[in-house]
């Protein structure tokens, strides 16, 4: 078995919820990051401008530095956390604070520094008595309030991720819901209750898959009354050959000379053929309405004519019509042989049931490159034009006729016709009636 045969198919709502979880989870996170990175640039700049504010008091005198430094230490344990340091120059250059050593050269402005073996963020002003201070502030503990104000801004998101996706399965198994009620009405439907199904609430994007559906339903339909009826028809048809077949039999057997028993014995050679002629054209229409596959070979135009004669001529010389090929192309094409023998045979059997004694049927078989063209002209009566339709038809005869048939030559026509993309065209002609096919090649 092929792989991709056994393989099970796959869940459009799983593929759908999926893909949209992966994107929404995805983008969570690529949010979540410029959220967090955003959050910790501006609680640093915060933090940055709170180390000026304190050097804008010094130098305002609104706070007041009496030494040379003071630190500030945590509620929590004993590590420095604030210094503000009055700079005076010492004598190797740089100016002794505690607990940080701020190098004599640099200049006003932020900087980091190391110092001691601790990182410090460290603001240097020179105030408008001209003294310089720097305010420097521990970078691990500003790191810490930067990342929890960072944290507390990207926990909100994160916490709503899984809602989210959460949501977004809900609402995929909810907007495929019409799907899935569609599946439970088809299953539910049987050759008995065959309806279209209801484009009422049925979203956009399905409603051309639904509307294909429901054409696919209305041909289904329409094949199975086609074939119902084909077999209340075929089952009328045959009921009344059969019963003439089981009386002459029953004749044959009475017969008290053989003489008698000969006579009769031809009658039911007679009724046997026209039965079987009967289930021959039932069996072809049915292969026409059912669209048998095609099979392409080699044909001569020429035999194809001359074998559909042969078999017809007997049936002409019993109501002594004459029958012959008007024109034939002597060409061999690559085409349907039994549908276009099947149409053929059709067309001349018609045309010769239906003429009378004295009449002529004429066939010809032409090749254009394109298609071919069977015609049959005979000298009949013809057919009204408002039958010219109605005689298509399986089992149709127009009323009145005395001539014997079934009615179902020119409807096989029609089917092949139609299944094969040919054209059939009935047509009075002056003295008689035309028949016209146009077989596609």
């Amino acid at each position: 078995m092929d792989a991709r045969q056994s393989r099970s198919p796959r869940s459009m709502t799983s593929r759908l919820t999926w893909w949209i979880a992966s994107v929404v989870v995805a983008l969570s996170v690529a949010a979540g990051g410029v959220s967090f990175a955003a959050a910790y640039h501006e609680a640093n700049k915060l933090q940055d401008g709170h180390l000026r504010e304190i050097g804008a008091l010094i130098d305002a005198r609104k706070l007041v530095l009496d030494t040379s430094d003071v630190a500030w230490q945590g509620s929590q344990d004993s590590d420095v956390r604030l210094v503000i340091a009055r700079l005076e120059p010492s004598s190797d250059g740089t100016h002794a604070t505690a607990p940080i050593a701020v190098p004599a050269t640099l200049p006003d402005g932020l900087h980091n520094l190391e110092s001691r073996g601790q990182s410090w963020r460290v603001d240097v002003r020179t105030l408008h008595s001209g003294e310089r201070i720097a305010v420097a502030e521990l970078s691990m503990i500003r790191d810490e309030i930067a990342s929890d104000g960072a944290m507390r801004t990207l926990f909100p998101m994160l916490a709503l991720t899984p809602v989210l996706v959460a949501l977004v399965v809900f609402l995929v198994r909810r907007m495929l819901l019409p799907v899935r009620r569609l599946a439970l009405v088809v299953d539910r439907q049987d050759d008995a209750t065959l309806e279209a199904l209801s484009e009422e609430d049925i979203p956009k994007e399905l409603l051309p898959f639904v509307t294909s559906i429901n054409r696919l339903i209305g041909r289904l339909k329409e094949a199975m009354t086609q074939q119902r009826r084909f077999i209340a028809d075929a089952a009328h048809e045959l009921r009344s050959p059969l019963a003439a077949l089981s009386l002459q039999a029953e004749h044959l057997g009475a017969a008290d000379s053989a003489v008698v028993a000969r006579e009769r014995l031809v009658t039911f050679h007679a009724a046997i053929r026209r039965t079987a002629r009967l289930v021959e054209q039932l069996l072809a229409l049915a292969r026409s309405q059912h669209g048998s596959s095609m099979k392409p070979s080699v044909v001569s135009l020429r035999e194809l004519a001359s074998d559909v004669v042969i078999q017809t001529v007997n049936m002409a010389e019993d109501k002594q019509v004459d029958l012959g090929l008007d024109h034939v192309d002597d060409v061999a094409v690559v085409a349907d042989a039994p549908a276009l023998a099947v149409v053929l045979r059709n067309l001349v059997d018609n045309a010769v049931r239906y003429t009378p004694p004295g009449g002529r049927v004429d066939v010809s078989v032409t090749f254009n490159g394109d298609d071919l063209l069977l015609e049959v002209k005979d000298s009949g009566p013809g057919i009204p034009e408002d039958q010219l339709s109605r005689v298509l038809e399986p089992f149709y005869r127009i009323p009145g006729t005395r001539s014997s048939g079934s009615g179902l030559g020119l409807s096989i026509v029609s089917e092949t016709a139609r299944r094969s993309g040919g054209h059939f065209v009935l047509e009075n002609i002056d003295g008689g009636l035309r028949a016209r096919y146009r077989h596609p090649l």
